[in-house]
């Protein structure tokens, strides 16, 4: 088996030089560091990463928390986050360690496997996580924005308020006055935040939305996001009047649309449908074709990794961050505009 010595020998630089490449302690030029790759796998050498960790007195592993569904759903927004996370980690030198909960558990259960930081998903309004972290002095980024009564937090999130005004002025514009909105659960912070987003822009144009349109996620009531989206669909038909639905995600979309299609209500005819967060491959798999928001996911994460990996190299006060989002308009509902819509005042 070869040895860094090997590699160091054939490479034409220090033992010091290879470490270095290996485990990001220091910069090494582009031109050595492609040597000693191009030397490190034709001599088949694979850096240990326990003694990485040992010389820099670090894991090089970050945590990254986040909750599966009860049916073992993976919407295509975890995917492309945890993709974002990877691929920062990976450019310096770090390996990602995905510890996951089920949505419904007790949010202060965590694995106490060692790590240098960590990366939380899906802030509640009583999250304990981050007084457990700080605790145990372990640096800790939030996807998502933190109760603002809660420990003072680093987090990168969607202008979530913003968008949902917006989304709202746009909808409004095209003379849509009865929105049913079938948002998150009620104890996520997101969930506030699109909601008072949905109500500005209701009261911008002299308007009320009304309580009875608004719904929560409850999972004691619906196992899968699907399941929400038919049943909501299913219990209002003919009782509420509206004529768009906004949904959380695009799973609760596929059950609006499955209960609609088994009602006779006919998509974007009699009934618009927006999603909030794209999966364009699933988007453009279902008939008609589902208009969502981008939320991004991929650069929420790489954004969230970075900010963290600051964090771990030098300790600051908190401070967030915002990615932008996107409309991309499909068949189930036009929008004129969205992506240039007025500001929130």
């Amino acid at each position: 088996m070869a040895t860094i010595a090997d590699v160091a020998r054939e490479a034409g630089v220090s033992k010091a030089t290879v470490s270095s490449v290996f485990s990001k302690k220091r910069p090494i030029s582009a031109e050595v560091t492609e040597r000693v790759y191009a030397v490190a796998k034709r001599l088949g050498y694979y850096p240990n990463h326990i003694a990485v960790s040992l010389s820099l007195k670090k894991t090089m592993i970050i945590g990254l928390q986040m909750s599966v569904t009860n049916a073992g759903e993976w919407p295509a927004f975890n995917a492309e986050m945890v993709s974002g996370v990877i691929q920062v980690c990976a450019e310096s030198g770090y390996r990602v360690l995905l510890d996951t909960l089920p949505e419904n558990s007790d949010r202060t259960t965590m694995t106490m496997d060692p790590v240098d930081g960590v990366i939380l998903l899906n802030p509640a309004q009583e999250d304990k996580r981050l007084d457990r972290f700080r605790q145990m002095n372990i640096p800790a980024v939030v996807i998502g924005r933190p109760n603002p009564s809660s420990t003072p937090a680093c987090y990168v999130d969607n202008n979530n308020e913003e968008m949902m005004f917006r989304l709202g002025l746009s909808l409004l514009a095209q003379g849509h006055r009865q929105v049913l909105f079938l948002n998150a659960a009620a104890n996520m912070t997101v969930a506030q935040d699109r909601y008072e987003g949905l109500r500005a822009a209701y009261r911008s144009q002299g308007l009320d939305f009304p309580i009875t349109h608004h719904f929560h996620y409850d999972w004691h009531k619906h196992p899968t996001a699907d399941e929400y989206g038919y049943q909501t669909i299913a219990d209002t038909a003919g009782l509420l009047p509206y004529t768009v639905v906004i949904t959380d995600q695009m799973h609760i979309a596929i059950g609006v649309m499955r209960a609609a299609r088994e009602l006779g209500i006919s998509i974007p005819e009699q009934l618009s449908l927006v999603a909030l967060g794209d999966d364009a491959i699933l988007a453009q798999e279902v008939s008609p074709s589902l208009t969502a928001v981008d939320l991004q996911p991929r650069q929420l994460g790489a954004e969230a990794a970075r900010m963290l990996l600051d964090l771990i190299q030098r300790a600051g006060e908190p401070r967030h961050r915002l990615v932008d989002t996107a409309f991309v308009v499909r068949e189930s509902c036009s929008l004129p505009n969205p992506n240039s819509g007025g500001k929130k005042g």
